[in-house]
């Protein structure tokens, strides 16, 4: 796998500039990969399933990514990226789920519930719940070709 370089906010990615300039939250495919964006992972909240104990979360992600490049490794790719169809697949999964929780509705205005607002495109977290969450994350991997572009050839920097 290709290290990627990114030092400043002009190095950042289209799409979380853009989630920076509007204020709306970026798609993610199970909320740690990003289609357009081959061997760039995301840990985090947004589009994952939310735990109170952060740990719980960072390690299924962490599980996940890793699989997902020994895959690659272990299949002589040089990259990885989320199909289109995937991303919008889990972007659909997650509009499903929304609402589920009154967090956004009953906490205190501010980063994590966009500002009191609710029913947004992604609603920021998977709310399907964290075993389900899993059981998607188990899905992906078992389904990998079907899910990710891989490529052979070294990634260029152009």
């Amino acid at each position: 796998m290709s290290p990627s370089r990114l030092q400043g906010l002009d190095d950042l990615p289209r799409f979380i500039k853009e989630s920076i300039r509007t204020g709306t939250p970026a798609d993610y495919y199970t909320g740690a990969k990003a289609a357009g964006y081959p061997n760039l992972f995301v840990m985090g909240g947004l589009q994952a399933s939310f735990q109170f104990n952060y740990t719980d979360i960072a390690e299924a992600q962490g599980q996940h990514i890793a699989a997902c490049i020994d895959y690659a490794r272990r299949h002589g790719y040089q990259s990885l990226d989320a199909t289109p169809e995937a991303e919008e697949r889990w972007v659909q999964e997650v509009i499903e789920h929304r609402g589920k929780t009154s967090f956004n509705q009953e906490c205190t205005p501010g980063y994590y519930n966009f500002e009191g607002e609710f029913q947004r495109r992604q609603d920021g977290n998977y709310n399907g719940g964290f075993f389900q969450y899993c059981r998607h994350l188990n899905e992906v991997r078992e389904r990998m070709e079907a899910n990710f572009k891989f490529v052979n050839q070294p990634l260029t920097t152009d």
